[in-house]
């Protein structure tokens, strides 16, 4: 057991925590944490399936009165976004999560914690290994590949589904169960380059930093700062104050579903025009901080000296590049009539960077409606198209719409009152989840989603509540019991 939380309670669900926060499992490299599932299968004597794909189904007989139940589906994922800031030395296909303990707080160290959603995993091998009676038979699905492409949900093979009840632990607000969640997918970009020899001027690096970012669809709507938008403001003011300043390098952002924290463009400038150039940077913090306000207390902008690069843009090339990211939009684009408060579209400008010489741009589209998603997709595909680019949409995955009528809901309704002596909260939210994926391969499928108290998903700033973590635990056991 990993120090930090050796004397945590429940003693299972942080000592499976531990295990797999040792383990790398970057989105598409999780060979490792499934070997780690199927051993826990096998030295508990369970059954257990994988399909083609990769996901793993491990089943657990039914004890005591509820033997004969039907069975209960539980549903987690085991990948993890691996997000890290800049100036922090970190090898996440090598290197364990350091896990920190701050009060109530598990977080890692300067990286993402993977409580996304590796505490659902914890749970569920924590269930599969628990001699708890009465259970109802339970089957575990540990998915591939949720946060680059739901991957996983998308290619299960109904085959080794056999429950028709699911209860999903991706949901990071306790007291709220979910019932619905947007479709969405991802619009890439590439726009070729023509590069040259650089000058005899001075290299420059400019950089946004200090960024909240965030998940794309659950805090899409909170306007938080995002790099690329910042970053591409600041390199066109930067173009057209200092007609000679000239692009090597441009990149920030990584995952779609993730809001970038930060931006870095490297330049040659003629060597009289650095002071200018660290005056725009200047300026423009200023008024990013201005417009921006406490939304973003630890953003900073900055211009230095670095060493002048090789090669440059030629052209008019940067200017394409600089009006292409200004060009695309990010952020809420409608609200739902539907649901008060529901954003119903958003698009994150999510990831670029120069590589192989072209300019790569990854983009990441949400709605509760399928039409939706394809415009917002073709407004972007249409703004790379017009600035001489070529424009590449992934493949939809289906919206889970709500089902208030559904017969899981009304049972966890009941269990969170007699557990908690409280009304939860019951809605859809903008963030995709692999429910209505899974719905949509498997067919018939009561639903819900829950889970503990987490913040800053997706971010170095991830934290897991851990009393939080032990009440839903409880819930979770409970609302099993009723089933």
């Amino acid at each position: 057991m990993n120090e930090a939380i050796a004397n945590l309670e429940p003693e299972a669900v942080w000592r499976h925590f531990a295990a797999i926060s040792a383990i790398p499992r970057c989105s598409k490299k999780e060979e490792n944490v499934r070997d780690y599932v199927i051993g826990v299968a096998r030295a508990a004597g369970l059954d257990y399936q994988t399909d083609a794909v990769g996901n793993v189904v491990v089943r657990r007989p039914g004890a005591g009165a509820s033997s004969a139940s039907a069975p209960v589906s539980l549903q987690g994922h085991l990948d993890m976004v691996c997000e890290k800031n800049m100036d922090v030395e970190h090898d996440f296909d090598t290197d364990p999560i350091s896990l920190l303990v701050d009060g109530d707080w598990l977080t890692a160290d300067r990286t993402t914690l993977g409580a996304d959603n590796g505490i659902a995993v914890a749970m569920m091998l924590a269930i599969l290994e628990s001699d708890e009676t009465p259970l109802p038979p339970i089957e575990c699905i540990f998915t591939v590949d949720e946060e680059t492409g739901l991957t996983g949900a998308l290619q299960i093979d109904p085959a080794i589904v056999t429950g028709r009840t699911l209860i999903n632990l991706d949901t990071e607000e306790e007291g709220f169960f979910c019932i619905g969640c947007a479709g969405g997918k991802n619009t890439y970009g590439t726009l070729p380059l023509v590069w040259e020899d650089a000058g005899t001027g001075t290299g420059m690096i400019v950089r946004v930093t200090g960024l909240r970012g965030g998940h794309s669809g659950v805090e899409i709507h909170q306007e938080r700062g995002n790099s690329l938008v910042l970053g591409s403001r600041l390199l066109d003011r930067i173009l057209r104050e200092v007609p000679g300043a000239r692009v090597a390098d441009l990149r920030g952002g990584d995952k779609h579903n993730a809001i970038p924290r930060e931006f870095q463009a490297v330049l040659e400038v003629p060597s009289g025009d650095v002071a200018t150039v660290q005056s725009v940077v200047t300026a423009m913090e200023a008024d990013f901080r201005d417009e921006l306000g406490d939304r973003e207390p630890h953003l900073a902008a900055a211009a230095e000296r670095t060493d002048r690069p090789d090669r440059v843009i030629a052209g008019d090339g940067a200017r394409r590049v600089a009006d292409l990211l200004l060009s695309l939009p990010h952020g809420v684009l409608g609200m739902s009539h539907d649901v008060p408060g529901l954003v119903e579209t958003s698009t994150n400008l999510a990831a670029v960077r120069i590589e192989d010489g072209a300019l790569s741009l990854l983009t990441s589209q949400r709605s509760s409606r399928g039409s939706l998603i394809e415009w917002a997709s073709d407004v972007v595909c249409a703004a790379i198209r017009l600035a001489g680019g070529t424009p590449r949409a992934a493949e939809a995955y289906p919206a889970w719409p709500p089902r208030p009528d559904s017969p899981l809901l009304r049972t966890a309704v009941e269990v969170y009152r007699r557990v908690t002596g409280a009304d939860p909260e019951v809605g859809a939210f903008h963030a995709g989840l692999e429910c209505g994926v899974i719905n949509d391969r498997v067919g018939g499928m009561d639903m819900i989603s829950f889970g503990p108290d987490m913040t800053g998903v997706h971010t170095p700033d991830e934290r897991l509540n851990i009393p939080s973590t032990a009440r839903t635990w409880t819930l979770l056991l409970e609302l099993l019991r009723a089933l």
